[in-house]
């Protein structure tokens, strides 16, 4: 077990290291790509200004922001991280070592889960400055750190698989960018589900998304009542993981 944490732990470093170089495309997906987002959706619900306006609309906007953050942290920023690896030849490097497939992937989780932790705190000290008070407690606190991982796991599951399956790097990284902003743009996140179409509510029903920006939406009101969304959630990042480990081409054929 120290081994396998001590490996994950290295996977982490290494790719950390290669943060200072790409930083400029991380801020893009985790900050400010979700922040456009935020005063988008405030233009367009009707409120005069991002600080101004109607108070329920401002923690919904910001819940669908941060969703967008993590989806796009997740999907495409991870994604298009295990493709380059892949089709550089840089897995084949972490292959000839002594580390297991999981450990590499849990450690590029982990790598995510810290870009994340990065870009929603980003997130909420700017929302502040756009006037948004959230009712955030030590309790919802901790709800709201559980959900992150749980959408970064479904995202990190979907990723594996991509970046597993894609035939080239293009392919992938296209499939990535479409899927990680997709699903949030198709999720009754930034507005109420009753607007979709009849079919696109009972698709939505399938998308991690729309359980994740109900249960951010709920915890920055300062509500708790969220088990429902956090068993729907791991129970998708489950399944997600699952087929992205046994998806995952470790060694190419």
């Amino acid at each position: 077990m120290t081994r396998r944490l001590s490996d994950i732990w290295c996977v982490f470093l290494i790719h950390l290291e290669r943060v200072r170089a790409e930083a400029g495309p991380f801020v893009l997906a985790a900050l400010v790509f979700p922040a456009g987002m935020y005063l988008f959706a405030s233009a367009v619900g009707g409120d005069a200004a991002p600080t101004g306006g109607n108070a329920g609309h401002q923690l919904r906007f910001l819940a669908g922001s941060i969703v967008f953050s993590l989806s796009l942290t997740a999907i495409s920023w991870l994604g298009y991280l295990l493709l380059e690896n892949r089709f550089t030849g840089r897995l084949r490097l972490f292959a000839t070592l002594p580390l297991a497939s999981s450990s590499y992937a849990f450690g590029i989780l982990l790598f995510g889960l810290a870009q994340a932790a990065l870009g929603i705190a980003s997130l909420l000290l700017v929302s502040r400055v756009f006037g948004v008070r959230t009712a955030l407690t030590l309790s919802t606190s901790f709800l709201l750190i559980v959900l992150i991982v749980l959408m970064m796991l479904c995202g990190c599951g979907i990723a594996l698989v991509i970046a597993s399956r894609a035939r080239s790097f293009s392919e992938g990284s296209l499939l990535t960018d479409a899927l990680g902003a997709g699903i949030v743009l198709i999720a009754p996140i930034y507005y109420a589900p009753e607007s979709l179409p009849r079919a696109l509510q009972y698709f939505a029903r399938i998308l991690p998304t729309t359980y994740a920006a109900r249960a951010v939406h709920t915890t920055l009101a300062g509500g708790r009542d969220i088990a429902s969304d956090l068993l729907i959630l791991a129970f998708m990042a489950l399944v997600t993981l699952t087929v992205g480990f046994r998806s995952m081409r470790w060694c190419e054929d």
